[in-house]
């Protein structure tokens, strides 16, 4: 089964995976509880992994192509510390798209809720 963060908003499934999510959440619970689910979903999935650290969740081919070329400098230069800062970038948009889900999942339950 694919992480619900790549599928279309489901209520119950949001509900079911994010059960310390309120309506008053911070955002600093949001981002942390996103970081768990986020580490979790690449823990039990090698490819999603290797997709956050080559970049595929970086939103477009120009983005992309783009961080490739800053790691390839980046290693022709033997600059690791660059290169864990521009992993780090990438990971963090594959972040991004599960606080996003959360963010729905906040809206739908205000909806129904309040």
């Amino acid at each position: 089964m694919k992480p619900i963060i790549f599928e279309e908003y489901n209520f119950s499934r949001a509900e079911t995976q994010f059960p310390l999510i309120t309506t008053t959440s911070s955002d600093s619970e949001v981002t942390e509880t996103a970081w768990r689910y986020s580490i979790d979903i690449m823990r039990n999935d090698a490819g999603l992994l290797q997709d956050a650290f080559i970049g595929e969740y970086l939103g477009d081919l120009g983005f992309m192509e783009e961080y490739h070329e800053q790691v390839l400098q980046a290693l022709a230069d033997q600059n690791y510390e660059e290169i864990g800062k521009l992993v780090e970038a990438s990971v963090s948009y594959l972040n991004q798209i599960t606080v996003d889900y959360i963010n729905e999942h906040i809206t739908q339950m205000e909806m129904r809720y309040e």
